[in-house]
């Protein structure tokens, strides 16, 4: 049995391997904050996929330190029937249950759409506040928690563990990072200037966990999300939390260690490479496993002192080896993993199962919260698995009366719709005008010369693999006419021919085109037959062709960036990539040349309004993307129920493809 798999004993808690749900903010209670039947489902959904433990995410302690709106909460004895509902889903798929529970902070505000009040969150009732005002994250204007708040929040805690306790979890596990008051508590720079008991930075965090081991014994474990690392110039850093915070910790007979690394308060980050945030949330072009070295370095400190603590290291674990790695020689003893959970909550159980080509490995796009943001008024969620969150509603029911479904289009929602069709227990055929399956998520990521680019091709995989699996009839190459699709004698018509490129009319452009001088953004990143564009190339769109312009000119390229927008917007589908792209067009010297208006091409030379001429080998046209839905007016009037589903609807992200397929595939 490989390490990951290997079950471990500490504190009495027989973990029965080493691969933890880490716990995020789910947004699905009901308005008080109590458990729901959305959240009982999610949680059961996680545990059955095969963790040694599942955490439930972050449970306030006290309704002023909430933020979000739908966040559990914990507040007096009337919640814990309610989450006895969660431990059960949790036990009865035999993981080991555990709670984290929170308290705001200075994070409360953040996300705000409004002006806030100082020291107000953007929730009612909610407050911001910290240590000091001297850093900020949720409010401009935090706000000072005298010593007596302090004192009244440790109670709190520790009667947010013995109402835990009493529901029946195993453990209890404290949100002491990414901002919480815990964490700024501890922090070098937000706990400052403070003159009673808490100028000593571990106190507030000691302190609650001695009461909850006076409420609940001390041989309830305590397994502590704390930050190991602020990663900001001025912040503590591994060594400090070695020498200092990682004995006391050890003295309070803590179970586990849950390590964390970086915060959210609004200060520099120490290093120039990566921002302190992204050892939090990483983001597409983040690296891999990206805590390693912080977790290796910790225990190797841990090993010198003589603390035998185990760890959890987690962040950017997005495919079986790199769980693999973290539990490697010199790192952690566990793998922390959420977002992989949320976009396939069953990747342990395939991974013990020799299922590992079967796992829906995370894209790591900007979509991955379509139902908006955890700080954003919306609930977690993921774009790759439209299921999670919808457990109840989505699960699948055998139809009584089967149709027959002809799907025109073998992008992302054409074969969610096709899978989802068949497995309710439709008869269903895909036509593919092209040789593969994946449509526009088939070229979306052949950037070689950019990182991490490679998961992008994870959902076609995914789903590539899953339509052999189901045994779908699968027509590739075959350009689908209505008279073709008639033919089928279909009782239900999918369009989901995605996207054409959307060209600007331009003197030339078709000439241009035959001759392979202009090429669009599609044929220029084609897997499979991709021109070479020569040494001078001009990517017209910036919106679109940013990364396409990186890729190019790491790839020795000269490129001009041309946009005719009087500034850079990214296209929508870009999300939370937006910032490393300003970041990688910097280092590449690429500038976005805006207010320049294509006027004419011709054979080697590209003309603008105005009269600029620039020469070049090829020009790429990222100029946006128009649907491509109109077949479905072939079928209307024919008795046939007609679906249009993601970009040959409105063109948006491979996200809302899927989650429409799923929907509408359960409307037949």
């Amino acid at each position: 049995m490989e390490r990951l798999f290997q079950p471990l004993t500490v504190k009495g808690l027989e973990f029965k391997n080493r691969i933890v749900h880490v716990p995020t903010t789910m947004n699905m209670s009901d308005p008080a904050g109590h458990c729901t039947p959305k959240i009982v489902a999610a949680y059961e959904t996680l545990a059955r996929g095969g963790y040694g433990a599942t955490i439930v995410g972050a449970t306030c302690v006290r309704h002023d330190g909430l933020i979000n709106e739908r966040m559990l909460g914990l507040y007096d004895d009337t919640y814990v029937i309610g989450l006895r509902d969660v431990v059960e889903v949790i036990k009865h798929n035999d993981n080991l249950a555990g709670i984290q529970l929170f308290y705001g902070g200075l994070i409360p505000g953040l996300g705000s759409t409004t002006p806030l009040e100082p020291g107000k969150g953007w929730i009612p009732g909610t407050v911001s506040w910290g240590p000091s005002d001297k850093y900020i994250i949720g409010n401009a204007h935090p706000g000072v928690i005298s010593t007596e708040i302090l004192e009244s929040l440790v109670e709190d805690y520790a009667q947010g563990a013995r109402r835990s306790k009493e529901a029946g979890f195993d453990f209890v596990s404290y949100h002491f990072c990414h901002g919480s008051l815990p964490h700024v508590m501890l922090s070098h720079l937000s706990n400052q200037g403070r003159t009673d008991k808490y100028a000593d930075h571990f106190k507030f965090c000691e302190e609650i966990i001695q009461r909850t081991q006076e409420l609940c014994g001390k041989d309830y474990p305590i397994i502590p999300r704390l930050c190991c690392d602020e990663n900001l110039e001025g912040g503590y850093d591994i060594e400090y939390f070695a020498e200092h915070y990682a004995p006391r910790l050890h003295a309070l007979g803590i179970a586990v260690l849950d390590c964390t690394f970086g915060s959210m308060l609004f200060a520099k980050s120490r290093r120039t490479d990566l921002a302190s945030t992204e050892f939090i949330g990483p983001g597409f072009y983040t690296p891999k496993v990206v805590n390693l070295d912080n977790i290796r370095k910790l225990k190797a400190l841990l090993v010198e002192k003589g603390i035998d603590m185990p760890l959890i290291g987690s962040a950017n674990l997005i495919t079986p080896d790199h769980l693999r790695t973290m539990v490697g020689d010199g790192a952690a003893e566990f793998a922390g993993v959420c977002r992989l959970s949320l976009d396939d909550p069953d990747f342990p159980n395939k991974m013990l199962w020799g299922q590992e080509d079967l796992i829906r490995k995370s894209t790591h796009t900007g979509a991955s919260l379509l139902q908006g943001n955890i700080f954003g008024k919306g609930w977690a969620g993921s774009a790759q698995n439209p299921t999670f969150g919808r457990e109840l509603e989505y699960r699948i029911v055998p139809t009584t009366h089967p149709r027959k479904v002809v799907v025109i289009g073998g992008g992302s929602g054409g074969m969610e719709y096709a899978l989802t069709a068949q497995a309710i227990g439709h008869k269903v055929v895909l036509f593919e005008k092209h040789k593969t399956l994946g449509g526009v998520m088939d070229w979306a990521g052949n950037y070689p010369a950019l990182p991490n680019m490679e998961m992008l091709r994870y959902q076609p995989d995914y789903h590539r693999a899953m339509m052999e699996r189901a045994g779908i009839d699968v027509r590739l190459g075959v350009e689908a006419t209505p008279d073709l699709v008639l033919a089928e004698k279909p009782d239900v018509v999918v369009i989901a021919t995605g996207a054409r490129a959307k060209l600007p009319p331009v003197a030339g452009l078709e000439a241009a085109q035959a001759s392979g001088f202009a090429l669009t953004i599609d044929q220029a990143m084609a897997r499979d037959g991709a021109p070479d564009m020569g040494p001078a190339v001009v990517v017209y769109g910036a919106s679109e062709g940013a990364e396409l312009a990186v890729n190019l000119a790491r790839q020795g390229k000269r490129v001009r960036l041309l946009d005719h927008n009087p500034a850079y917007v990214p296209a929508n589908y870009i999300g939370s990539r937006a910032p490393y792209i300003q970041r990688l067009l910097a280092e590449s010297q690429i500038t976005v040349e805006t207010g320049k208006t294509l006027a004419a091409v011709d054979g080697g030379t590209v003309t603008l309004d105005g009269g600029e001429t620039v020469a070049c080998d090829t020009i790429v046209l990222a100029t946006g993307r128009q649907a491509t839905g109109e077949i479905a007016h072939a079928f209307y009037g024919k008795g046939i129920q007609v679906q249009v589903v993601g970009d040959a609807r409105r063109p948006r992200s491979y996200g809302n493809a899927i989650h429409e397929a799923a929907y509408l595939a359960r409307q037949i």
